[in-house]
């Protein structure tokens, strides 16, 4: 593994966001940009080909990030140390995860008038996207959403609906 594949790999192992490939060619020191996206594709068929519980992954905007297999996920959760965001935020973020689209009224008629500064942290952090329909507004997670907690929100839905229906 070249020098450049090593610094790569520990920016991605470091980063609590995804990178860019301009910052990945910045930590590499590497003076071309096809040069450093050849040793980051060739960092990426490497690292995943070995049998771990890690990946690095292109995510949809094009950024690339070193995360838990997702699944992974569910039997070491617990063990974070921290969040970025508090338990009202999160959960305000989960009630959108499962609920989506839903719309903002319903998020504060649900949680109560703190949700608008809930919402307005998770839009700003890029993890919800937020549309203007009429008085309101439609609220949906972002692919950000989905790199950072290793779930698809689709997934998040239905296993929603699956511990509903085993309540009942």
């Amino acid at each position: 593994m070249t020098e450049a594949k090593r610094m790569a790999e520990a920016a991605l192992f470091m980063s609590s966001e995804p990178l860019t490939i301009n910052e990945l060619t910045k930590i590499m020191n590497l003076d071309s940009y096809s040069l450093s996206l050849k040793e980051i594709e060739d960092l990426m068929k490497e690292f995943n080909s070995r049998e771990n519980s890690l990946e690095i992954i292109k995510t949809e905007t094009g950024k690339y990030s070193m995360r838990l297999k997702p699944q992974y996920m569910e039997f070491v959760s617990h063990l974070a140390v921290s969040t970025d965001f508090s338990k009202a935020v999160l959960r305000t973020l989960g009630l959108i995860a499962v609920k989506q689209p839903v719309k903002q009224s319903l998020v504060v008629k649900i949680v109560g008038n703190k949700a608008y500064n809930y919402i307005q942290e998770l839009s700003e952090k890029g993890f919800l996207q937020a549309k203007k329909v009429g008085s309101t507004k439609m609220l949906s997670t972002t692919s950000k959403f989905e790199s950072y907690f290793g779930k698809q929100a689709e997934d998040i839905k239905k296993l929603s609906e699956t511990s509903y229906q085993s309540t009942l």
